[in-house]
């Protein structure tokens, strides 16, 4: 375990980015995802700050603070920030389309708000209060962006307007939002374009995106991971003595789970799927994807966690050779397409499997985390530090190599 430490700690400075952009007058200094793609993703950032934490915190810190240096006035935070402008990457078929109307140095998406659980890294790392009430309330107006401007329903569930936003980009759950009853990828892209292209021309105008409902869907993993951030919040206020929000988001974060156990569940297939708002009507994404597990990481009853544990260990579902797979075995839309750069349909990943290692724990199911765990290492060992892989084989295939939140294998 020392070597793998050492050989992570190697890649995130191999991927470590710094510099000043001149015309947003702003020092960066943040980890890459791998060497080809050279920009700040969000998500993956959160990933990179909760690893570092663990080797550097005062690089940490200064990731954390290119992260939020962006940030707009209403909480906003984008996916995607170009410190480096590159003329070939701006042309690039959806980055064009996605350009934020104000900046063409960062996109006008977000993507699964992981940002408090790494202030919250940080924090358990440095013990420093000072730091905390530092970054803590730029990291709560991000909640409250999503809360006021991404929850149309007023539901307390988020929602995203592309499926990039999830994260898990062409995860085949979506191609039901888009009609394709093939699942085949090419469709869905084509599909995805073509929505670009009309919030390019709406100046990615919410109410208008929200209005038209082309793609208004409320994710599973995307509000998991919101709850989680809603709890997080909790207790980083209760430590530096704000008991009033801190209670207000302790009930809050009750709320979510309460919401997501009625809305998400289906009681049917005992499992997990997210839900999509078209034409004022509302239907459930019924694709088992590893999305359909992240309330494992939540603190739902147990007879939820024994039904998700089911679909976990069934051979027929996720339990392949390398698990957990983006996709169930059993649906037609299953990949893992390694050879493809469509993503998510099937293919094993590191951060997904990181959520689901520490949702196990949290429910005691040990065993059955230890074996992630084990697994997971089994690739990097045998593949390196990868982008993904496939499920039976560990082949990462076409996927990038030298991957930085693959990394995040050292907090298993």
């Amino acid at each position: 375990m020392q070597n793998l430490k050492q050989s992570a700690y190697k890649l995130l400075i191999q991927n470590l980015r710094k510099g000043y952009n001149k015309k947003l007058r702003k020092d960066y200094f943040y980890i890459s995802p791998d060497k080809e793609h050279y920009h700040q993703w969000f998500w993956d950032s959160c990933f990179h700050i909760i690893v570092m934490s663990e080797f550097n915190t005062d690089y940490a810190i200064k990731e954390l603070e290119t992260l939020l240096s962006v940030q707009k006035e209403n909480g906003f935070i984008p996916h995607i920030i170009f410190w480096k402008f590159r003329l070939k990457d701006y042309f690039k078929i959806w980055w064009k389309k996605e350009i934020h109307p104000e900046s063409k140095f960062y996109t006008a998406e977000i993507q699964p708000p992981v940002l408090a659980l790494s202030l919250e890294r940080i924090y358990r790392k440095t013990k420093d209060k000072e730091i905390l009430k530092r970054f803590i309330y730029k990291v709560e107006n991000f909640y409250k962006y999503l809360e006021k401007e991404r929850d149309p329903d007023g539901d307390l569930l988020v929602s995203i307007i592309t499926p990039m936003e999830s994260g898990m980009d062409l995860s085949p759950q979506y191609d039901i939002v888009f009609e394709n009853s093939e699942f085949a990828p090419e469709k869905t892209v084509e599909k995805i374009t073509e929505m670009l292209f009309f919030y390019k021309k709406i100046k990615w105008n919410l109410k208008e995106i929200f209005k038209e409902q082309i793609f208004d869907v409320e994710d599973v993993s995307f509000n998991t991971i919101y709850a989680m951030g809603i709890k997080t919040l909790s207790f980083l206020f209760k430590e530096i003595d704000d008991g009033k929000r801190s209670k207000y988001y302790r009930n809050k974060y009750k709320e979510i789970i309460k919401i997501i156990l009625e809305k998400f569940w289906d009681d049917k297939d005992k499992i997990f799927y997210s839900l999509c708002h078209k034409k004022d009507k509302e239907f459930k994404l019924k694709v088992k994807t590893v999305s359909s597990l992240f309330p494992l990481c939540l603190d739902i009853p147990e007879i939820y966690v024994n039904y998700l544990l089911e679909h976990i260990k069934n051979p027929a579902e996720f339990w392949l050779d390398y698990p957990i797979p983006s996709v169930s075995k059993d649906e037609k839309s299953f990949g893992p397409l390694t050879d493809t750069r469509f993503l998510w349909r099937g293919t094993t990943w590191i951060n997904t499997n990181w959520f689901l290692y520490k949702g196990l724990l949290k429910h005691n199911k040990n065993d059955i985390a230890e074996m992630i765990k084990e697994k997971s290492t089994r690739l990097i060992n045998k593949f390196g530090f990868c982008e993904f892989y496939d499920p039976f084989t560990g082949n990462p295939g076409k996927a990038m190599k030298n991957f930085s939140w693959s990394a995040l294998i050292v907090d298993f």
